[in-house]
C-alpha cells in the first residue's frame, strides 16, 4: 500500500517497507476512510488518493483532479469487475435435485 508519511504514522506504520505493517496500516486507513464516508467506495478512493481534506474541501465529492478521476474511475471499474465474478451463482428455477 502506499502510505504518505503522516497516515503511516497516525496508523502506527514505523516501518513502511515492512510488509506486515504497511497492509496493516493500510487496511486501517482504508477502513477509517469507508467509516468516514459512509462505505462510498467512490469517496475512499478518492480519499486515498487526494487526501481525505480534499474529498471534504469538494463538499464530499470526488475532487476535480484528473489524476483523482482516473484512478477512482479505473480503480471503480476493477472493484465492479471483480465483484461480479465474485457473485454467487443463482440456482436454477425448478431444481429439485436437493442440494444445499
Amino acid at each position: 500500500m502506499q502510505l504518505m508519511p503522516g497516515t503511516g504514522a497516525r496508523f502506527g506504520v514505523r516501518r513502511p517497507f515492512d510488509p506486515a505493517q504497511n497492509i496493516s496500516g493500510g487496511t486501517r486507513y482504508l477502513r477509517e476512510l469507508l467509516n468516514r464516508f459512509n462505505n462510498r467506495v467512490d469517496l475512499v478512493l478518492a480519499g486515498y488518493n487526494a487526501g481525505e481534506g480534499a474529498v471534504v474541501k469538494f463538499g464530499h465529492k470526488v475532487p476535480p483532479y484528473k489524476e483523482t478521476r482516473n484512478y477512482v474511475k479505473q480503480i471503480s471499474y476493477r472493484y465492479r469487475k471483480l465483484a461480479v465474478k465474485k457473485a454467487p451463482p443463482t440456482k436454477a428455477s425448478g431444481s429439485t435435485s436437493g442440494e444445499r
